[in-house]
């Protein structure tokens, strides 16, 4: 008798213990609040030449690379500059591929992203993807620190790159140590965030809350008599 009471009261602990939470489920499940965040354009540009600032001054530092736009200059931190440079001089017979995370997608422009509109500092992340059968390629590859990636049924060479830095409108008349083959294009943009609340849902949350409170009440004063009538069926078998 004593055990088929404790299965019962199991069983029914197992039971409350799957209502005991109501009203947080309600409120997650049917949340009213949301948020989106959305991609705005500030400006576009091509990337044409590149150069190193040789010598500090007022608002370059020595070793920073300045990537040339018809606009914009985009000066890279000496940190991130070092990574860059050092891909940007590799000798291989084709350009790179910018890429996203996934190597199949690739970017069409270069993503610089602002903190926020009126903000001269950025950040841009993307990978740069190389196909290549070259054992000569793929060494110097491999030393620039890309990682072979199986695609389709081959192998690429990819690495992901981080930069941060600050940008400004192009001087005139300025030397380059390098020019592109190809124009790079840029888009400048900065993420947008928005907060908005369900009126309906919100109402019909806080209409369903009382009763979602009286089950988790219910459901606590319940599991706590049963804890109660366990200790005293374990004390009566000793």
């Amino acid at each position: 008798m004593t055990m088929k009471f404790r299965h019962s009261a199991i069983a029914l602990l197992v039971g409350v213990l799957t209502l005991n939470g109501c009203t947080t489920d309600l409120w997650e499940r049917n949340s009213p609040f949301h948020q989106t965040t959305t991609e705005k354009t500030v400006a576009k540009d091509n990337i044409q030449a590149f150069g190193v600032v040789a010598q500090d001054n007022t608002q370059l530092e020595t070793g920073s690379l300045v990537m040339m736009g018809k606009k914009y200059w985009f000066v890279v931190n000496p940190k991130d500059s070092a990574k860059l440079k050092a891909v940007l001089g590799a000798k291989l017979s084709k350009r790179f591929q910018m890429v996203q995370q996934n190597p199949k997608q690739v970017y069409e422009a270069l993503p610089v992203e602002l903190k926020s509109p009126e903000a001269q500092t950025f950040r841009s992340n993307f990978c740069l993807r190389y196909d290549t059968q070259k054992a000569a390629e793929i060494a110097k590859l491999k030393q620039l620190a890309f990682k072979p990636v199986e695609l389709d049924g081959k192998t690429v060479y990819t690495r992901c790159i981080s930069t941060e830095g600050h940008y400004y409108a192009t001087p005139k008349n300025v030397a380059e140590d390098r020019r592109f083959d190809t124009a790079v294009p840029v888009r400048i943009y900065y993420t947008e965030t928005k907060k908005s609340t369900d009126v309906w849902k919100l109402t019909g949350n806080i209409l369903k809350t009382p009763f979602t409170l009286a089950l988790d009440a219910v459901g606590a004063v319940i599991a706590g008599s049963y804890v109660v009538v366990s200790e005293i069926i374990d004390a009566s078998r000793k």
